[in-house]
């Protein structure tokens, strides 16, 4: 849980790092925290995954890691006629590596139950490995569209600091496993985690001047 916190306290954190009091009004904030913890709720279950993992619990996390990425589009799909623009031919590169994020996220929940994992993969090493490559794929694709949005990452010192977390998240995984904090939360406390983080996301970013 310690590390779950530590996780999505760097990713919100760095957010901050560059004009810490600017904002898009209660709504756009929200919904973009939302979409920072699906991010923070990622690289936690990438790091946390082992070979004394809880695959159910892993599996379940990972629903609300896809239900959070799914609500930070829809947020904006659902509540801003504009939004819509960014999902059209022409739009900003970024938008359509952040829908590719989604579907590689997509691909990763679902492809990794059973008994469909046993069709696509029944020799399990083969499984797991590919289900890391499209993690680490799914993670650097969500950086990708994040930096590039250059909103609230708006500086190089932002830009690196969001590709160390990416690059550890991906390719630390042995020195995760060294901890014996590991332990994956109840779906309870991942989302109370998130939420706490979200919403202190959008008051900070919507203080009064």
């Amino acid at each position: 849980m310690k590390i779950l916190n530590a996780i999505l306290g760097v990713v919100f954190l760095v957010t901050f790092v560059s004009r810490p009091l600017l904002g898009a009004g209660w709504y756009w904030d929200l919904g973009n925290g939302i979409g920072f913890a699906a991010f923070g709720g990622l690289l936690y279950l990438t790091i946390s995954s082992g070979r004394h993992l809880d695959v159910q619990l892993h599996q379940v996390l990972a629903y609300a890691v896809l239900f959070l990425t799914l609500a930070h589009v829809s947020w904006f799909l659902l509540g801003d006629a504009a939004a819509v623009e960014y999902v059209k031919f022409g739009a900003p590169d970024h938008m359509w590596i952040g829908i590719a994020s989604l579907l590689l996220l997509f691909v990763l929940v679902t492809s990794a139950l059973m008994p469909d994992r046993l069709r696509l993969h029944k020799d399990y090493s083969i499984f797991k490995y590919w289900h890391r490559v499209i993690a680490i794929a799914t993670i650097f694709s969500a950086t990708y569209h994040i930096v590039v949005s250059n909103f609230y990452v708006n500086s190089k010192l932002q830009i690196l600091l969001f590709a160390a977390i990416a690059v550890a998240a991906s390719f630390g995984q042995a020195v995760w496993r060294r901890s014996d904090k590991l332990r994956l939360p109840s779906l309870t406390m991942f989302l109370s985690s998130c939420f706490v983080a979200i919403l202190v996301f959008a008051v900070v970013r919507n203080l009064p001047l």
